[in-house]
């Protein structure tokens, strides 16, 4: 068995004839071109001094010989636009193929327009499913992985030549000029949406990280609001003063995050260590306001019966508690 080499030439020529030829559906274009590389290398091989034709013209041949009507340029501002687009894209594919590795490399990403017309369908039904809301990073909500089917039968279709009308060239023109400006914003859109879940669920979820990633709030609370006082009473029920609390390892127990930020600013106890403490309860508070200058100052309108309830407790008494051992003798 034996493999004949197309020479560079003569595959670069091949080419452009296709390209001159691209606004004919796919089976003609191929049914046209069939066996040209063995041709055109047999014909040089019997006359070397023979040079290649002009590739548009070899092509308008072509046409005139399987009785095809010329390549006529479409009129009308788009149907120009396309058809100018297609011109230059021939165009400049003629020189790349000039050079043998440039023409390897064109013929390789020629190999890939499939892939281009599943990800252009792919990004119109990605944009319109987000205009709608139901995208979900990658992918779809529920029926638009119809829509997408039906998008990507559209754009492979139009990509092989086929369902054309006179307009559809220059739609697919615009088409893939924007789809090209807009691939990198939507991929990044799309990647960001990933998880899977809604607008409303990341901004949920979103949010819900924020606040378990909130710095520890400084001071005691009950039931998530900051505690302003603490009163506690003896066994018989009577309320103390100056009582210190501390947790289990040590640490003062405070009810402020920031004393010197609360609207009711507590007055810290002196120890006999000469230190101030706030974790000696009750506490006496005094009603702050913020002054001309920004700064906390006591609020002269405090009523000072209110300021003598925040010291004395919301109890005068309370019930006493009963000595477990004498419950238990009264049992008896």
């Amino acid at each position: 068995m034996t493999t004949s080499t197309v020479a560079p030439e003569i595959a670069a020529f091949a080419a452009a004839v296709r390209d001159a030829l691209a606004d004919l559906p796919e089976e003609e274009r191929d049914e046209l071109t069939d066996g040209l590389e063995a041709d055109l290398s047999e014909s040089l091989a019997e006359d070397l001094r023979r040079t290649l034709p002009d590739p548009v013209a070899y092509a308008a041949e072509l046409r005139a010989a399987a009785g095809l009507p010329a390549r006529v340029k479409s009129r009308g501002t788009f149907a120009g636009l396309a058809q100018g687009w297609r011109d230059t894209l021939a165009d400049v594919g003629i020189a790349i193929r000039r050079n043998p590795a440039l023409g390897g490399a064109l013929d390789f990403a020629n190999a890939l327009r499939p892939i281009w017309w599943i990800l252009r369908a792919w990004l119109a039904a990605w944009l319109l499913a987000s205009f709608f809301g139901v995208e979900r990073g990658y992918g779809f909500a529920g029926g638009w992985w119809l829509v997408l089917a039906a998008f990507v039968v559209v754009s492979v279709q139009w990509g092989r030549g086929n369902w054309h009308t006179r307009a559809v060239p220059a739609l697919i023109v615009i088409g893939n000029v924007i789809a090209v400006i807009v691939l990198l914003p939507v991929l990044a859109a799309a990647d960001d949406g990933g998880n899977g879940d809604s607008g409303f669920d990341r901004g949920y979820s979103a949010g819900a990280g924020s606040v378990l990633n909130d710095p520890a709030i400084k001071g005691l609370s009950n039931n998530g609001h900051l505690l302003e006082n603490i009163y506690a009473y003896d066994a018989s029920g009577k309320p103390l003063h100056n009582v210190q609390l501390f947790d289990v390892d040590g640490n003062p127990l405070v009810t402020s995050r920031d004393v010197d930020q609360m609207p009711l600013q507590p007055a810290p106890a002196k120890l006999e260590t000469g230190t101030k403490a706030y974790n000696v309860f009750p506490l006496s508070l005094t009603k702050m306001m913020w002054d001309q200058n920004g700064e906390l100052v006591p609020d002269p309108s405090e009523d000072p019966g209110k300021k003598a309830a925040f010291r004395n407790g919301p109890f005068l008494k309370v019930p006493a508690v009963l000595d477990a051992q004498k419950v238990a003798n009264s049992n008896h």
